[in-house]
């Protein structure tokens, strides 16, 4: 059983810590079928957190020019300035090559890195898997946890590997689509585990985002 909170997940796990609530079968699985059971042998369940790490991926190739690089770049930026110091996502934007605008779990100043966002503009081939390989990369970084992806894009691959091929190293790949054709992408998230969400304009950010980090 689990629960997630936005920043992490935190699951019911066994302990031996006399705190939470009695695991009764796993403490008979110990008890040796005599005698009385002692305080060492009583397991039990409480909730333990676990960090989820969540790198943001950009798509400002050609095919994102316009309100979808623009609607990217504004869900990016909600997301940095929500998560704060807690979770310092990575980010990065992409077309042929990748460009890493905040390294994981290293913040920059918020103003400094949302202008970066804002400023950005479609050009360029679309190398997916180039950008996904980036991620993983990225998300090696953090400590533990899920390592979560989300991914800013209409997935018109123009360039590079089959994007299916480049996640190793993903936990979870969630995409959201600012295109009109959003096969690509429900199929890349299939793929990586997680989710897409269509967004046709600014005011279907913000639902999207809760969708697939919570």
């Amino acid at each position: 059983m689990a629960e997630d909170n936005g920043r992490g997940t935190r699951r019911l796990e066994p302990g031996r810590t006399g705190q939470g609530d009695l695991d009764l079968e796993r403490t008979l699985d110990r008890w040796p079928g005599r005698g009385p059971l002692g305080q060492d042998d009583l397991v039990t369940r409480s909730w333990a957190a676990r960090r989820r790490a969540v790198c943001l991926v950009i798509d400002a190739s050609g095919s994102m020019s316009g309100p979808g690089v623009a609607m990217a770049a504004v869900a990016a930026a909600a997301v940095v300035l929500a998560a704060g110091e807690l979770m310092a996502p990575g980010v990065l934007a992409f077309s042929g090559d990748v460009r890493v605008l905040q390294p994981q779990g290293a913040p920059r100043p918020p103003a400094d890195l949302v202008g970066d966002l804002v400023a950005l503009r479609g050009h360029g081939v679309t190398d997916l898997a180039g950008a996904l390989r980036a991620a993983a990369a990225q998300l090696a970084r953090a400590a533990g946890g899920e390592r979560t992806t989300v991914l800013l894009s209409d997935c018109q691959r123009t360039a590079g590997d089959d994007p299916a091929s480049a996640l190793r190293g993903i936990d979870r790949l969630h995409v959201l689509c600012p295109g009109p054709e959003p096969e690509p992408a429900a199929a890349l998230a299939r793929a990586g585990g997680g989710i897409s969400q269509q967004v046709g304009g600014l005011a279907d950010v913000a639902p999207a985002l809760r969708r697939v980090l919570s």
